[in-house]
């Protein structure tokens, strides 16, 4: 009876060799899982909970981190900084974001080599459909994997010790051309294999691998066309430029599949409430792969890190994730202009504001569907972001302070939300995406937010495919797709003439703004540098003139200095399991 070790890769690649003559304390008959459908259903569970997904939990350490929801993705790519209530992060490293997956490999190689000898058990759209599954979930883990290392071996059947040498086992990397080939490979085979209809909520259909193909694609393209590697390792990282027009290619094809299977979120005829609700409304023909949670059963705390301190649970987080002013400008105001916040006038004079929300009059409703601005609504309060008060501007005194119990002329001097206090914004701006404002105020506490989070949606695919076919040279195909996702934010449409590099990769950091791609995307148009290397993020500061009523603005920066060393564009192969195989050695470049 073939027996398979659960959670324990007893190959090389997953353990140490002093580990393999100890015997396995928790052993699975093969016909516990594949005997029925309950016991494969608890199997495939385990392999999907294994996804690397970047959700409401996962940090640049690691998945499922129930607590704490911070770093984020976003914090090494200058969507966000942290307010310093815990640590700053300023430079990503690469010992981040590692993903080194070989124990879940071997989960489902065994998977894909057993279950067709049951076949005669079960109907055949059911055997294709788990195969069809495992394939996506190998495909996933090693897009992870390739993209963070660019080559890793190729694992693609069980091996098993003793039977196989511990010299065997110690396999070299492949080329990391091969690696994204093997991707596209896996992904066919899901493709082919996968029903339209997921077998239930929260699974993977055959639009969902045709998503996958086309995200992993636009990246093997864009490494191709942008990538160039350190001498001595063109062979093992170098992605040939001749290739690049079949990666982009293949993303185009993948993402036109799921036109017509999918639609942009437009439910509310207002484009703010319609782009924030797309996030907390599960009843949504835009998702194409989320991961659903229920309280008490599978939970998250997003929402006790990121609520404004005036709205707080009784725990007392708060916002611990700030976007940055350069995120904010990032967006075209209304009429498509770039949304630079006029806080002085031609003079140099500090424009006076009857309200702080005066500024952002012209805001694209996008942002406000993804930021909440000084003196915006949230949970039915205006958040009150000041760092202090002026008794006369300029000569008269300037209060500020940490305490938020410190008043000025029966005002509080911070407002209700900042700035100043370690549990207030550092930047003047607090995330909203993914918040939920029905969230009551006593349950903002950890372990205690349910909010979907989307791992694949059409928007993206929308983009994916515009950017594959702006270097294939379909320009108007790239407008019309880009304008959609416009349309939808409310954002004025593009013009051929403005359908440019730039506003493409613009367009994908506004859309997908907080969603863990900006850090990934900047990394693979290898621009990461260039962006953030040796950068002093900016905050945007509202002072109030109690004597005029008036409020101005100041550009502030903050002081960390953030860094991008450009070795990060590959992470590092751990030590530990060189230690185990050196045959993985050269590590990648800079390590």
């Amino acid at each position: 009876m073939k027996k398979i070790i659960t959670f324990l890769f007893i190959a090389i690649l997953g353990t140490s060799c002093n580990s393999l003559d100890v015997p396995p304390l928790n052993i699975i008959q093969d016909k516990d899982i594949f005997a029925s459908e309950s016991g494969i259903s608890s199997y495939m569970s385990s392999l999907y909970n294994d996804l690397p997904i970047q959700d409401h939990q996962a940090t640049v350490y690691g998945f499922g981190n129930y607590w704490n929801s911070w770093p984020q993705a976003g914090h090494m790519s200058g969507e966000l900084v942290n307010n310093k209530l815990f640590f700053v992060y300023d430079s990503p490293t690469g010992d981040m974001f590692q993903f080194w997956a070989y124990d879940r490999v071997r989960k489902i190689n065994y998977f894909i080599e057993n279950m067709p000898l049951y076949e005669a058990s079960f109907p055949a759209d059911k055997i294709n459909a788990w195969l069809g599954e495992a394939y996506f979930c190998r495909a996933y883990y090693y897009f992870a994997m390739v993209n963070r290392y660019g080559a890793v071996p190729l694992v693609k059947e069980v091996k098993n010790y003793p039977e196989t040498s511990i010299e065997e086992l110690q396999i070299p990397r492949n080329t990391q051309q091969e690696g994204w080939d093997f991707i596209a490979e896996d992904l066919d085979k899901a493709i082919e294999l996968l029903p339209e209809e997921s077998l239930m909520r929260g699974r993977v259909n055959k639009y969902v691998a045709y998503g996958l193909k086309s995200r992993a694609m636009l990246y093997a393209a864009s490494l191709c066309q942008f990538d160039t590697p350190v001498s001595g390792y063109e062979e093992l990282l170098g992605m040939p430029a001749s290739k690049a027009q079949s990666y982009y290619q293949a993303a185009y094809d993948a993402a036109s599949k799921l036109d017509g299977k999918y639609s942009l979120y437009n439910k509310h005829t207002d484009k703010f409430e319609n782009y924030w609700n797309l996030f907390l409304d599960e009843d949504n023909p835009e998702v194409i792969f989320a991961k659903y949670y229920q309280y008490p059963d599978k939970t998250h705390s997003w929402d006790v890190h990121q609520v404004p301190f005036q709205v707080r649970g009784p725990e007392g987080y708060s916002s611990i994730l700030n976007p940055t002013l350069e995120i904010v400008e990032l967006f075209d105001d209304i009429n498509g202009n770039p949304f630079v916040l006029k806080t002085t006038d031609t003079n140099g004079n500090p424009i006076r504001y009857d309200n702080p929300y005066d500024i952002f009059k012209d805001v694209e409703p996008r942002l406000r569907g993804s930021v909440i601005l000084p003196n915006d609504v949230y949970k039915d309060e205006v958040i009150e972001i000041r760092k202090g008060i002026w008794s006369s501007f300029p000569n008269g005194e300037l209060k500020t302070t940490t305490d938020f119990s410190a008043m000025y002329q029966n005002m509080p001097i911070m407002g209700k939300s900042g700035m100043g206090h370690n549990e207030t914004t550092t930047t003047g701006f607090f995330v909203r995406k993914y918040q939920d404002p029905t969230l009551a105020d006593n349950l903002i506490i950890h372990g205690r937010s349910t909010t979907q989070f989307i791992e694949m949606r059409y928007a993206e695919i929308l983009l994916n495919q515009a950017e594959a076919a702006f270097y294939l040279g379909k320009k108007q195909e790239a407008l019309d797709l880009i304008n959609q996702v416009r349309e939808r934010a409310g954002a004025k449409l593009y013009t051929l003439d403005q359908l440019t590099e730039e506003n493409i990769r613009k367009e994908r950091r506004m859309e997908l703004v907080f969603e863990k791609h900006s850090f990934w995307d900047l990394r693979r148009w290898r621009i990461a540098d260039k962006l953030m290397n040796n950068k002093k993020y900016t905050a945007l500061c509202p002072y109030y003139i109690y004597d005029e009523g008036k409020y101005i603005f100041t550009k502030e920066e903050i002081s960390t200095t953030y860094t991008y060393d450009v070795k990060v564009n590959y992470a590092k192969v751990p030590d530990g399991e060189i230690s185990k195989n050196p045959n993985l050695l050269p590590n990648n470049p800079g390590y």
